[in-house]
């Protein structure tokens, strides 16, 4: 997530790419508030799943559908990363063909 916010910092006069970054941060973000507020508590409470408390089907499918939701927007944030690289090299095969001679 690092890394991400630096190339939105280092790219934000980039409009095009800039946007595709920022959407690769913002699910990466969210994928990160995902984790740590259905994933991971149910990780202690189940003794990393050795021990089953009382309602440990809803803890469960909590868990599973959580560590779904963090993969799409996971993948999301990665297609978003190689759009913004595409974006770029489309913005510099434009300019480098702007600047030949006729």
């Amino acid at each position: 997530m690092l890394v991400t916010f630096v190339l939105a910092v280092m790219s934000r006069r980039e409009s095009r790419h800039f946007a595709w970054v920022v959407a690769a941060l913002v699910c990466i973000a969210g994928a990160l508030v995902i984790f740590f507020t259905f994933t991971y508590p149910a990780n202690p409470q189940t003794d990393n799943w050795t021990v089953l408390p009382a309602n440990w089907e809803a803890r469960r499918r909590q868990w599973e559908y959580s560590h779904a939701a963090g993969a799409c927007l996971y993948l999301v944030a990665f297609i978003s990363l190689v759009m913004s690289v595409l974006v770029k090299c489309e913005t510099r095969l434009a300019l480098s063909d702007d600047r030949r001679p006729v």
